[in-house]
């Protein structure tokens, strides 16, 4: 029965190699962000593979890879929800645990939760590298360690940034953008060491940057979400090729008006795409190139969608396939906000 969301294990594989490769040979540390994949399974092959742990969005969520032997999880969004603290601290209590901050308030309230449960917790200064959705500026975060290293509870375990891509010009010069922000982000650690406030970790988010930011001597961590499975944007961008893609969603022709093709996915791939490129990439099972003209109703597609992370979060059920044959299921990791 389509749509169905498949996840190839031939291709995992092989994209998780090839990540830890390029991280092994600048000396650098990976970080799995489970954001683009939620699947406790492949966060599982990711760090038996090397990852040093995962990224997470909450506690709740955390719990699900506890479970496959994740041991050292961060949780990379800095809340500041007075309710969320005592559930990171007594997170600590399971394993090791890293919690990102961006304000004077949330310091004070982890602090206070972590003496509570009689735990220490690590934290990571959130640092705006320009998307000016969370972060303190470069400029603050100085001040912030210096109240981290001053509250019980804590340890200050660095600074992380995320290096966004917002539209077409940004995407063409990924690299050179992940360059560009990871040496912000060492150059805000220098400036904390040179207070006199240790500062061990400088970790940078985000896959198409990745290379940029491996470039850069002083950081120490890449954490990134679309690694494992990749994407059809991504393979448009030319990150990839097709071919590496792990995940596709294999949908049934429904129509055919003109040159456009409607299926019965689209309501899950509908505004499943990168916000600097729109778009699914669209073959045959066999990977052979379709158009309009050539396919008729009826007829199996594979898709690649433009964006992974919104497809695993509609379509959390993934069919894994071993050279084409169905050998597991995987249900994603799909969890409320207060949770």
């Amino acid at each position: 029965m389509t749509p169905r969301t498949t996840v190839d294990l031939a291709r995992l594989d092989a994209n998780i190699s090839r990540y830890g490769r390029l991280a092994d040979e600048a000396g650098v540390a990976v970080r799995a962000h489970v954001k683009g994949h939620r699947t406790p399974e492949i966060a599982a092959r990711q760090v038996a593979a090397g990852a040093v742990g995962v990224a997470v969005h909450s506690a709740a969520e955390a719990m699900a890879y506890l479970e496959v032997g994740v041991t050292d999880v961060a949780v990379a969004w800095p809340w500041r929800d007075p309710w969320r603290w005592a559930r990171f601290a007594e997170l600590a209590r399971h394993c090791a645990v890293t919690v990102h901050v961006d304000h004077p308030d949330s310091v004070a309230g982890l602090g206070a939760a972590a003496v509570a449960h009689g735990v220490a917790l690590d934290v990571r200064i959130e640092v705006d590298t320009g998307l000016h959705r969370v972060g303190v500026s470069p400029d603050a975060a100085g001040e912030l360690a210096a109240s981290i290293v001053t509250t019980r509870g804590l340890r200050l375990a660095g600074v992380t940034g995320y290096v966004g891509i917002t539209d077409a010009a940004t995407a063409r010069d990924r690299v050179d953008l992940g360059r560009h922000r990871a040496r912000l982000l060492v150059s805000v650690a220098q400036r904390i060491r040179a207070a006199g406030t240790p500062c061990p970790t400088v970790s940078v988010g985000g896959t198409p940057t990745v290379l940029g930011a491996l470039d850069v001597a002083g950081v120490t961590e890449v954490c990134a979400g679309a690694y494992a499975l990749l994407d059809g944007g991504l393979a448009r961008l030319g990150e990839c090729d097709p071919e590496a893609v792990a995940i596709a969603v294999t949908t049934t022709v429904t129509g055919i008006d003109g040159q456009l093709l409607h299926t019965d996915a689209d309501a899950l791939l509908a505004g499943a795409d990168q916000t600097w490129m729109t778009g699914v990439v669209m073959t045959r099972p066999d990977g052979t190139p379709v158009t309009a003209d050539s396919v008729a109703v009826g007829d199996e597609l594979r898709v690649l969608p433009g964006h992974v992370c919104p497809v695993v979060a509609r379509r959390p059920l993934l069919h894994v396939l071993d050279s084409g044959e169905p050998v597991a299921r995987w249900q994603a990791v799909v969890r409320p906000d207060r949770a």
